[in-house]
């Protein structure tokens, strides 16, 4: 039960009118009572101040420092480079000389490392089929220029569709004649040939087949020892026939190359296209 100052003060009258406690009139009950109101006073001051006090030492182990710089203009935030980011405002008071606050951590803890799911390394899209790599090409022996020149004419002075009296009158009469047919077949040596020929030739179509003994070349570097690279690369329009490549050289004629059993060339004579003697 709360009593009036009024109150207090009517209680010590009766108390010091009391003859018991001898106590006498020099007791004022006034004075009493304003001093127990000043001590009243100063206690609630006490406890205000200390409880503010409190209050801001409880905030400040709360608050985050944080560096704040305008990066519009290059100048900071006023109060330092640092601005307190809280539910205190800068107008709340500072802790005295005499009090102590917990420090305040500038740092953040770091941040946990997200794990996330490893990277693919399937490829992108349907799977590409390899690259396939191009055939090797048969080794080329290069150009062949050993051995007597054969054209497409003819070789030496005899030409293909010479009569068989042009032939004699050109390399002397031929030997080893020998008729078989409609086809004469013999050989023709001397000046006019660099070596022995073998031909064949019929009464209307003269020299059909021209057909050297030794080496000769051509004049695109085909001859002995030539691969079926260089054959086919001389000569693209050129047809397999049995163990033969028949290679067209002219309108009316064709080189027939006979190639071994490794595709190298072995032997080569001069045709007269669409003919039907034998290759003698």
């Amino acid at each position: 039960m709360n009593m009036s100052d009024e109150d207090v003060r009517q209680q010590l009258r009766d108390l010091f009118s009391d003859e018991r406690l001898g106590a006498g009139s020099t007791l004022n009950p006034e004075t009493i009572v304003a001093g127990a109101r000043r001590r009243r006073r100063r206690r609630q001051l006490m406890q205000t101040t200390s409880g503010m006090a409190a209050a801001v030492v409880l905030l400040g182990g709360g608050l985050t420092v944080f560096t704040i710089h305008d990066k519009d203009n290059g100048a900071a935030f006023p109060g330092g480079d640092q601005l307190t980011v809280g539910a205190a405002s800068s107008s709340l008071p500072q802790p005295g000389p005499g009090s102590s606050a917990p420090p305040v951590s500038s740092s953040a803890p770091p941040p946990n490392p997200t794990s996330g799911p490893p990277p693919s390394t399937a490829p992108d899209g349907p799977a590409k089929p390899p690259k396939s790599t191009p055939a090797t090409k048969p080794p080329t022996q290069g150009k062949v220029t050993s051995g007597a020149l054969l054209t497409a004419a003819g070789f030496g002075k005899l030409r293909l569709g010479m009569s068989e009296s042009e032939a004699e009158a050109t390399a002397g009469p031929l030997r080893a004649k020998e008729v078989r047919g409609t086809c004469t077949y013999g050989y023709a040596e001397g000046a006019a040939v660099p070596v022995s020929t073998s031909v064949s030739l019929t009464e209307g179509d003269g020299i059909t087949v021209i057909n050297p003994t030794g080496t000769v070349h051509t004049p695109e570097g085909i001859g002995v020892g030539s691969t079926e690279a260089d054959i086919l690369a001389a000569y693209p329009g050129s047809t397999k026939n049995g163990s033969s490549y028949v290679a067209p050289v002219s309108a009316v004629s064709a080189y027939r190359i006979s190639v071994s059993d490794d595709g190298s060339a072995v032997g080569i004579l001069l045709t007269s296209l669409n003919q039907d003697c034998q290759f003698s």
